[in-house]
């Protein structure tokens, strides 16, 4: 498989696809996160030293995992994602299998996510791993300032729901747990001390 060629191509379709349906509302998921999202699954992949088939499903997914933000509501967004995507690679001859382990990856990061294997793991990580950073914050209040504009009403007890959502979430790898425990319990912490 022409790896690179083929995450370049990724690379391209999917900046574009977010020029060309710019949404003003999608203050978080927009291409900015999306190009956390593969720094961090490059960072993680990169620890795991993954297969070159594994590697290119976890970059794919990465890239398309929130294009259906771009395509319609909130719900039902990974599935739209995958949609996209499959349309996308359609076109490259990409083997079936490996259209259906990145379908997987991007299905897995519909919260509360679920994640079994080790690449459904590093897209997980990579999509919260701000939650275990001092980005956090300043994130966490793109996430509700873009729900209040896609609802066009005010959210009430954000910080509660942000603490709930930290505290209920995991991470997966051993590599994020060591690399972003601390930084979470600080982030729960400061939220705690805000209320």
């Amino acid at each position: 498989m022409r790896t690179n060629k083929l995450l370049s191509d990724i690379k391209d379709y999917v900046e574009s696809f977010f020029r060309v349906n710019h949404k003003p509302y999608l203050l978080y998921h927009n291409l900015d996160h999306t190009l956390q999202v593969v720094q961090h699954a490059e960072e993680i992949a990169g620890h795991y030293l993954l297969d070159a088939d594994s590697f290119f499903s976890v970059m794919a997914a990465a890239w398309f995992h929130d294009t259906g933000h771009l395509t319609g509501e909130p719900e039902g967004h990974e599935e739209r994602s995958v949609q996209i995507m499959k349309e996308f690679l359609a076109t490259k001859g990409i083997e079936e299998k490996i259209i259906t382990e990145i379908s997987i990856c991007i299905r897995g990061t519909k919260m509360p996510a679920v994640a079994t294997t080790l690449v459904e793991q590093i897209i997980c990580d990579a999509d919260t791993y701000h939650l275990g950073t001092k980005d956090f914050m300043h994130l966490d209040k793109l996430v509700w300032q873009e729900m209040e504009l896609r609802r066009n009403r005010p959210i009430h007890n954000k910080v509660q729901r942000s603490l709930l959502f930290l505290e209920r979430h995991q991470f997966f790898t051993s590599y994020c747990r060591q690399l972003l425990s601390g930084g979470k319990e600080r982030n729960i912490s400061t939220l705690k001390s805000s209320l």
